[in-house]
């Protein structure tokens, strides 16, 4: 006989992978990347800043629609807000593939990022509405872990797509399709917590502050973003300062760091109950001297194995989701964690100006102290997380009271 339990799980694994299936493509912006040269050679009369836009175009569109999100929820509810995200970002997705007028590609690139800023926030706060306790930690971790192995797999396949044509490779988003389908079947029936809450009558609702977990926890969002993103920008021109071998190494090694780093994410559920709130200050310990490793590394070897460990602190962005979820009311989720992904965003952005600027200011400009900069920044915020593990509030927030 089957338990009650047991058929409750079941019931329940259409919604988990609905919900988890969103992140398969928040992150596949990106995944055309390998047809730009293709694409400037059809247009030879466009400047490179403009064709390299097609890649940047859909991130500002995120960032904006990201914030503008809470209020098509207000107005639509969130389960037709990710449907009305999925379509726009299916027809902006797939539209360059069937024009060349270039104006209506950037376009397609502009509504792309739109619809999937309609539900970025989502795929972390419906993981926050319909789950809690270690479940909900799990689904973070598998959340981190499908959003990477979603880029992965888009970049390949576009690659593949490629071969035919770079407007092929615009195909790709057509994954967006099942991925619509897979939410539509798993959400179903789902009573989804109110957006908003009747104010009482007799007084306004006193306003609060964030909770000081959730505040500090933005704030390292935006750090972490600018500290990590060096290992991105700075890698190719600190192997070659420090004259390492078998340089051709690097694109494979930065793939096989986040497939890895996808891989830890899926145990964050039982790191969690192992280190508890030391959980983001043990991981970024490590991605310190992961930080060190690879800018001492005397060969590609343990360059590489250097960057696993620096891979490691990727565990920070569900531990500080999870902090929302937990010191956030529901109904106020979905805007606070759109707040953290604006963070997370412009932590990425703003890295190699931020990183440049304070390599100038102590005369430090090579790349290897770049990286031993963004290393310094990551000591920064494990004394943040070090004194919120001793200073944790968990009086939840409400969405009145922001």
């Amino acid at each position: 006989m089957i338990s009650e339990n047991s058929m409750s799980i079941k019931s329940r694994l259409p919604l988990k992978i609905g919900i988890l299936s969103l992140s398969l493509v928040v992150q596949a912006a990106g995944a055309v990347a390998a047809a730009v040269p293709f694409i400037m050679n059809d247009f030879s009369d466009r400047t490179t800043a403009q064709v390299q836009s097609i890649l940047t175009l859909p991130s500002m569109a995120i960032l904006i629609f990201i914030l503008l999100s809470s209020w098509f929820i207000k107005v639509l509810g969130k389960k037709r807000t990710v449907c009305l995200g999925l379509m726009i970002a299916l027809v902006g997705g797939i539209l360059p593939a069937f024009t060349m007028n270039f104006g209506l590609i950037l376009f397609a690139r502009i509504l792309f990022g739109a619809g999937l800023g309609l539900f970025n926030s989502m795929t972390v706060s419906l993981i926050g509405d319909n789950f809690t306790g270690a479940e909900q930690k799990n689904l973070l971790g598998i959340q981190s872990a499908v959003m990477t192995l979603g880029n992965s797999l888009a970049t390949f396949a576009a690659g593949l797509l490629l071969t035919i044509s770079w407007q092929a490779s615009f195909l790709v988003y057509l994954v967006i399709l099942p991925i619509l389908f897979l939410f539509l079947f798993g959400y179903r029936n789902v009573n989804e917590n109110p957006v908003e809450t009747t104010q009482p009558s007799t007084t306004a609702t006193k306003r609060r502050k964030l909770p000081l977990s959730v505040t500090l926890g933005i704030l390292t969002l935006f750090l972490f973003f600018i500290s990590l993103m060096v290992v991105i920008t700075s890698s190719a021109l600190l192997i070659q300062e420090l004259a390492l071998t078998n340089q051709g190494f690097l694109s494979t090694a930065l793939a096989i760091a986040g497939i890895f780093s996808s891989l830890v994410a899926l145990a964050f559920g039982q790191i969690t109950k192992l280190l508890k709130r030391f959980t983001p200050v043990v991981v970024i310990s490590f991605a310190m001297v992961g930080f060190f490793t690879i800018t001492f590394a005397p060969t590609m070897t343990v360059f590489f194995i250097g960057l696993l460990v620096v891979y490691l602190a990727n565990l920070v962005v569900p531990y500080v989701y999870s902090v929302i979820l937990s010191d956030v009311d529901p109904e106020a989720n979905n805007l606070v964690v759109s707040l953290a992904m604006v963070a997370c965003n412009l932590g990425a952005f703003s890295s190699p100006y931020v990183i440049n600027f304070i390599s100038q200011l102590l005369g430090m400009t090579t790349a290897v102290m770049q990286v031993r900069i963004a290393a310094g920044v990551m000591a920064i915020i494990a004394l943040i997380f070090l004194f919120l593990a001793f200073n944790k509030t968990t009086t939840p927030i409400s969405k009145e009271e922001l």
